[in-house]
């Protein structure tokens, strides 16, 4: 079963930070930009509260592993919750003001995009067929978060050009010999509100796949934090007093 949850970048208030760990927060003070900052606070806020609750753990305590598969460096692999039994394989994404996270049993990759943030294709990663068919940057986006998704599912990210992936529709045609067969994966495109599209690739051939919103959860944890810092007014030295 693979789950994705999207949530509004405006939806997650500030106080949340409190959820994020040092690592975090230091990563999140090098983006120079106050939106990308709202952006990495949803993701990772949403990734928290909803693996917090498939582990039944406390979403602030949770720990990732960030070492890569590939050439063991402990920085920029694809990140995976530290636990000592089964752990889900999980993507993030985040485009505008939107952040949407997939959670699975299986390898998973997402990826969302504004569908009218650009102006034109960018024709060196595409085939001649996948060209034909990018009539304007909507088809374009849609496409991309095909093939962005499957190389975040494989864990490699950009370092395999996406070029060397063709895509018709949700169907993989063409897929690098180091990344397995393209039978091996599965691509669905997201019901996601405009502008946004979105897609999620898994390994297998069938995906069970279900959509929904963070609100609820994010909803109360913010009321909850709301209250605790609430009480912890309540019995400040000298509030009493006031």
């Amino acid at each position: 079963m693979t789950d994705v949850w999207y949530i509004g970048v405006d939806q997650v208030p500030e106080s949340l930070a409190v959820l994020l760990d040092e690592r975090d927060r230091a990563r999140r003070r090098q983006f120079a930009v106050p939106a990308d900052r709202s952006r990495f606070l949803a993701a990772w806020v949403l990734a928290r509260l909803v693996l917090g609750e498939k582990l039944g753990r406390d979403p602030a305590a949770l720990s990732f592993d960030r070492t890569c598969a590939h050439c063991n460096d402990r920085t920029h692999g694809k990140p995976a919750v530290e636990t000592a039994g089964p752990r889900p394989d999980f993507s993030l994404s985040h485009s505008g003001g939107l952040a949407v996270l997939a959670v699975s049993d299986r390898a998973v990759g997402v990826d969302v995009e504004d569908a009218t943030a650009g102006e034109q294709p960018l024709a060196p990663v595409l085939s001649a067929r996948e060209r034909a068919n990018c009539r304007s940057y909507a088809d374009f986006a849609r496409l991309w978060t095909r093939k962005e998704a499957l190389l975040k599912a494989v864990g490699k990210g950009l370092a395999v050009d996406p070029g060397r992936i063709e895509v018709l529709g949700t169907t993989l045609l063409t897929l690098p010999a180091e990344l397995g067969r393209p039978e091996d994966y599965t691509l669905r495109d997201l019901p996601l509100l405009a502008p946004y599209v979105g897609s999620v690739a898994a390994l297998g051939p069938q995906l069970s796949l279900s959509v929904c919103s963070g609100e609820r959860l994010v909803g109360q944890a913010a009321q909850v934090f709301e209250e605790r810092s609430t009480s912890a007014r309540a019995i400040a030295p000298g509030h009493l007093l006031r």
